[in-house]
Order: structure tokens, then sequence, then C-alpha cells
């Protein structure tokens, strides 16, 4: 495996379609609210996400491209809400979604591109946690590996 590029972080995760009634009731558990633009061309990502307290936060990242079937390089910066701003004029695909914190994991339930459309998916240290890990009842399909099932990809339903 290649060496991971200067200043990126190595995010180890696993992703499941989710069947919601299953899950069940929600509306007792806080989310939070997750904008995503997919810029075109690129594999940047310009994200806000509104806290359930009414906290903003403006992230700016890059996914590097999968090193194994769980795990992938990733940059972070952290943004002004101006910087967000400006750089929200560029290019590219949009995706909405609720984040709950459940399960250990995180539950995503998109608003936008695919209305309903749940996955679940939960970060881990190493692949070996990663293998190892038994999920929870309320999930269907394993998309861990289907890239159709990106944020990329679903976003592209969607371009602006």
């Amino acid at each position: 495996m290649n060496a991971a590029p200067k200043y990126s972080a190595i995010e180890t995760e696993r992703r499941w379609l989710v069947d919601l009634e299953v899950v069940g009731d929600l509306s007792s558990i806080d989310f939070r609210e997750i904008e995503d633009l997919y810029i075109s061309g690129s594999r940047l990502r310009l994200r806000k996400v509104v806290e359930p307290n009414g906290g903003v936060v403006f992230k700016f990242g890059k996914k590097y491209g999968k090193r194994s079937a769980a795990s992938e390089p990733v940059t972070n910066i952290y943004l002004t809400d101006a910087e967000h701003r400006q750089l929200s004029a560029l290019p590219g695909a949009l995706s909405l979604k609720r984040r709950y914190a459940v399960a250990g994991g995180a539950l995503d339930i998109y608003q936008r591109p695919r209305l309903g459309l749940a996955v679940f998916e939960v970060e881990f240290d190493d692949e070996a946690s990663a293998q190892a890990y038994r999920p929870p009842h309320f999930v269907t399909r394993e998309i861990t590996e289907e890239s159709s099932f990106n944020g990329f990809s679903l976003a592209e339903e969607h371009a602006v």
C-alpha cells in the first residue's frame, strides 16, 4: 500500500443500506443536517454541518481514493462562513442529508438527491476492527465497496 498523502488521515469505514421501518421512530433523536457540494472535476467536497444546537461547522475536504475495501486517505480543513460562501459558488453536485447517531455509528437519511435513502456507516481505527464488526439488525445490504453509493456518485444525480 502506498504511503498516505502528506497531512492526510486514513479513514476506515463500512457502509450499509438501511430498512427504516426496522429502525423505528427517530423523531425524538437529535440529528445534524449535512449539506455537501462535490466540486466538479475533482475529489473535493465542501461541507456545511448544522448541529442540533444551531451551531454551524464548515469544512473543505479531499478524499484521495480507496487504498483497500474500507480505507482511504482524507484531508479536511475548517473554514469560516465567508470562505464557505465563496467556495460554494464553484460548480458541483449537491447532497443534503440528516445524520443521526445510532447504534455506535451514523445513520444518514438523504433529503437530496434520493429522498429517503438511508445509509448506516461506522468508522474504525483499523482494518481489523472493521472486518470484525457485526452491524445492527436494521441494516440490509453492505455497500462499502459499491461506488454508486459514495457521496460523489449520489450527488451527481443532481449536479448544479
